[in-house]
């Protein structure tokens, strides 16, 4: 797959993902609600593979700031069902005709942010963990976007132990994420250097999102996250039809 992205883009991909970087940093969630609408209006090459890869990084800085308050029960069981969504995923892929992948990528961010809007906290029970690591397996594939569902898991929960805990999900669901999409034909070497390319604004953006983790609340974050990730997401069925 051939890409050229100008100075310009890459300049406005930066921007995006410092933006994203702050927000995932200081509150635990909101980098691909945030990031995907805005990188896709940019340029689609940048998702889901080159924005799935730079978040990954993110995931693991994040991961090393609280691994002890991760929680081994509940890990235990999102991790293996997360495999389920992320082949169903990989499927959407490779059935969806490229023309139209603008339009998909739109409304499945839509619905992410209506799931975060207006589902109610689920009771971390067995069950739930089990159906939400489907469903972050099949949004993260094809979306870049795994967190929708986690927020509606972990809403309530306090944000010491969601942080660290979704960072490792995150991690996992990545990885999972990018290795189906590399069978599939969705993400390469080329495009795997274009994620690299963001690395300077995922740098700021940590960095900044550390600083500000004090102040930025998760109301804050989740109001953040669900206007940008909207409007983005607006902008490019738009753009896309």
């Amino acid at each position: 797959m051939e890409f050229t992205q100008p100075i310009s883009s890459l300049v406005l991909a930066n921007g995006v993902v410092i933006l994203a970087a702050l927000v995932q940093t200081s509150t635990g969630m909101g980098f691909g609600m945030i990031a995907a609408p805005l990188l896709a209006l940019v340029s689609l090459e940048y998702v889901p593979g080159p924005m799935l890869f730079i978040n990954l990084f993110l995931s693991l800085l994040m991961l090393g700031d609280g691994r002890a308050n991760v929680v081994q029960r509940e890990v235990a069981f999102l991790l293996p069902t997360i495999l389920i969504g992320t082949a169903i995923g990989a499927a959407i892929v490779i059935l969806v005709p490229t023309d139209t992948l603008g339009v998909l990528f739109a409304l499945l961010i839509l619905v992410a942010v209506a799931v975060t809007v207006f589902a109610k906290a689920l009771a971390l029970t067995s069950r739930n963990l089990a159906v939400c690591g489907v469903a972050v397996g099949v949004m993260g594939t094809a979306t870049g976007i795994p967190g929708a569902p986690l927020v509606v898991l972990y809403q309530n929960e306090r944000i010491e132990k969601t942080r660290p805990t979704m960072a490792l999900v995150f991690t996992f669901s990545y990885i999972s994420s990018l290795v189906a999409l590399s069978f599939a034909g969705a993400f390469s070497a080329q495009l795997a250097f274009l994620g690299l390319m963001l690395l300077p604004g995922l740098i700021i953006g940590y960095a900044a999102g550390k600083r500000v983790r004090g102040y930025m609340t998760k109301a804050t974050g989740r109001f953040l996250m669900l206007s940008i990730s909207s409007t983005g997401a607006l902008l490019l069925l738009l753009k896309s039809i």
